[in-house]
């Protein structure tokens, strides 16, 4: 049986229907939990039981200066759907949970799953292993929606190689923020696929949730960026590329489906 590493990193959330829609999306793998945690939260003894956490590691949160300092621009919705320092802390919890997983050698993980416990998908019966099984190297499989102006950075799953490739994230980023680029999630995550070459596949008919998530604070149109709003040709160009095929995609299954 195949394995599959499912990192949980930074914030954990407790809802037992993640904890289901876990188990049914990966039924058919050996799944194991890989967590690394804010050592400041709640409830962190909770999430371990809940999930049987077998491997955990707490970590601290950082101060982010000197990163803020060099962010030059931001879409409009930054401060109303994101905050740039909480971009930092993602992925400082990301990367640290694979440092983590990269210590855990005895157990030889094929796959790994970079996971949020607070997603859950409405059709319970939806299970992944067919399209887990099918990723190549240097692909990552991403959720048919929230890519927004770039890719889903909540949910994707890539062979360990692959996604391991993140560890250098940070180096990435620096150069992001050196070159002027617009600081935006997706598009953070976007660019650092297309940097490394690696490829991307949207599940069809996979759409995730997020449980408990506050919207009010998108519609919100007095809440003000905190860096300028301003998107550069070259990124402009880029997000709307990204778009575009994403677009294309779907088009082409409806094709597809009427042709079959």
């Amino acid at each position: 049986m195949k394995k599959i590493a499912v990192l949980v990193s930074g914030g954990v959330r407790i809802y037992p229907k993640n904890k289901l829609f876990l188990k049914k999306i990966f039924k058919g793998l050996d799944v194991k939990i890989i967590a690394c945690v804010w050592k400041s939260q709640k409830k962190t003894k909770i999430f371990k039981k809940l999930y049987n956490v077998k491997y955990n590691k707490y970590i601290n949160l950082q101060k982010w200066n000197s990163y803020m300092s060099k962010v030059t621009y931001v879409t409009g919705e930054e401060n109303r759907s994101y905050k740039v320092i909480n971009i930092f802390h993602m992925w400082y919890s990301i990367v640290e949970n694979l440092k983590f997983l990269k210590k855990i050698r005895n157990e030889n993980f094929d796959y790994v799953c970079r996971f949020r416990s607070d997603l859950y998908f409405k059709n319970s019966k939806k299970n992944l292993l067919k399209e887990i099984l099918k990723i190549k190297d240097n692909q990552l499989i991403f959720p048919e929606n929230n890519h927004y102006r770039g890719l889903n950075d909540q949910f994707f799953i890539g062979n360990y190689t692959t996604v391991m490739k993140f560890t250098s994230f940070f180096k990435f980023i620096k150069s992001f923020l050196n070159e002027k680029r617009t600081l935006n999630p997706e598009y953070l995550l976007y660019f650092f696929l297309r940097k490394n070459n690696i490829k991307y596949k949207i599940i069809e008919n996979f759409k995730i949730r997020v449980l408990g998530q506050n919207l009010k604070s998108h519609l919100n149109y007095s809440i003000k960026p905190t860096k300028k709003a301003f998107v550069p040709l070259k990124d402009k160009i880029n997000m709307k590329t990204l778009k575009y095929k994403m677009k294309l995609i779907k088009i082409n299954r409806k094709i597809k489906k009427i042709i079959d």
